[in-house]
């Protein structure tokens, strides 16, 4: 086990060498699963598929193509966790409510994934979200 801020050297994962992102190329990721990347019309139908549910696992979580997707009541996650011995990520979004949020931790066992989704619980069931017309609430 790494200590937090420790680097991990290079793994030996074959055809990705070892892939870094940095918080801003998992904000335009994000982007381009919610759609919101204009003029990327391909881009946004792969990301759709990769979404949609191939394998139901529970009655509450389905296995997307690289996604998963999890109900919790009235709102639907789509999201991915992840992470090493020295960091802890997740990336989530509520599609219906063009929300969505990226975790990044340079610790290990960070509760990322339950962290993200209670922000994103919050923001979602709050009356101060803003439509795109810029109106308040849903």
């Amino acid at each position: 086990m790494g200590a937090p801020g420790n680097q991990q050297g290079p793994f030996n994962w074959p055809g990705t060498g070892q892939l870094y992102s940095s918080a801003r190329d998992m904000a335009v990721f994000l982007a381009a699963n919610l759609g919101v990347l204009p003029e990327h019309r391909p881009l946004q139908e792969a990301m759709a598929l990769a979404q949609t549910g191939m394998f139901t696992v529970t009655p509450r979580f389905t296995q997307a193509l690289a996604w998963q997707v999890v109900r919790n009541g009235d709102i639907t996650f789509v999201d991915k966790n992840g992470g090493l011995s020295n960091t802890a990520t997740y990336i989530g979004m509520i599609p219906q409510k063009r929300l969505g949020i990226v975790v990044l931790s340079n610790c290990g066992r960070e509760p990322a994934t339950r962290i993200g989704r209670q922000i994103m619980l919050a923001l979602a069931r709050s009356d101060a979200l803003v439509s795109e017309d810029g109106r308040q609430g849903d």
